[in-house]
């Protein structure tokens, strides 16, 4: 009875901690007082204190399980409440070991243990199925985000901001909803990695990165879809609010200069915005939509948000 909670401890230290930490002084107490309650165990007194012990690692792992984030919040509840009401059961089963020892007419409690020992079972089997679920849920979770996510910013990739775009359009009350796309490119990036190399190159995708969160993270779906190119879908927006922000975006940025390792960058961005009404438009097609208008900002010269079609217009600009 009392290597179930051990196992789950353990087992829950090394799933905790990622970084490989010596479990041996827990297993050394572990080990010493389970032979010690193992030598002392014949004895009635003995059995109490065991129940005891049990009682309160079945406490403590509950408490661990409350620490610990998961993806599936009602099994986390619930196997919290197993591991309470299975430690209730072990202090009954020591007030049950008590009788006989305390009482001194000859008491009979055989049925409740029986009770007892078949509710430690059942709720042993309930533990054992709802952890797994729990610990795949969290893994399943993390397999998602790395395939969805872009390791050198912690935005979306391509792949995740579809994905995510799609869910919004798909949202029931999509045919009334307005749905704007801004995707900016980070101006003369190659001669950024030319002259400061790649791993300034990546900072400096990072610092663009970092605005991007600071701005939108809150108002929409942010990803990087390219090397150097970023997307942001805004639920809710109009055309002109979307191109207002992404010039707040693009002033913040120049004003700003990168700073890495002694080097001073001037950064720039250019910008394509698109819009769609009562989605009339797929996100493929805002997205082509708005990679046009980014092509015209480059074309006429750069640091700058286009959201509309006219080149001799903007030109003159």
């Amino acid at each position: 009875m009392i290597t179930s909670p051990l196992l789950i401890i353990i087992g829950l230290y090394k799933y905790k901690n990622v970084q490989n930490i010596s479990l041996m002084p827990l297993y050394c107490i572990f080990g010493f007082s389970s032979l010690l309650l193992l030598a002392i165990y014949p004895f009635g007194a003995a059995k109490m204190l065991t129940s005891l012990v049990i009682a309160g690692l079945f406490i403590y792992t509950a408490y661990l399980i409350k620490s610990m984030s998961f993806v599936a919040k009602a099994q986390k509840k619930a196997l919290i409440t197993c591991f309470l009401v299975h430690s209730g059961v072990m202090f009954l089963n020591a007030i049950f070991l008590s009788i006989p020892v305390l009482s001194s007419s000859i008491q009979d409690v055989a049925t409740p243990l029986q009770i007892v020992l078949i509710s430690h079972l059942l709720l042993a089997t309930l533990s054992a199925l709802i952890l797994p679920f729990l610990l795949f849920s969290n893994s399943e979770y993390t397999l998602s985000n790395l395939a969805n996510t872009d390791s050198l910013t912690q935005l979306f990739n391509r792949r995740g901001f579809f994905n995510n775009a799609k869910a919004v359009l798909k949202q029931p009350n999509n045919n009334d909803i307005n749905v704007s796309i801004i995707i900016l490119d980070i101006d003369f990036f190659k001669h950024v990695n030319d002259k400061y190399g790649h791993d300034t190159g990546d900072q400096a995708i990072k610092w663009i990165a970092q605005h991007i969160k600071e701005q939108f993270i809150d108002e929409g779906i942010c990803a990087r879809i390219g090397g150097e190119e970023f997307a942001i879908l805004l639920p809710d927006y109009s055309l002109r609010a979307a191109k207002e922000y992404a010039e707040h975006l693009r002033e913040n940025i120049s004003k700003h200069p990168f700073y890495y390792q002694n080097a001073h960058i001037n950064l720039s961005v250019s910008a394509g915005v698109s819009h769609s009404v009562n989605g009339k438009m797929s996100v493929k097609d805002l997205l082509s939509l708005a990679d046009k208008r980014l092509y015209l900002a480059k074309e006429t010269g750069r640091d700058k948000v286009v959201s509309f079609d006219e080149k001799n217009l903007l030109m003159q600009c």
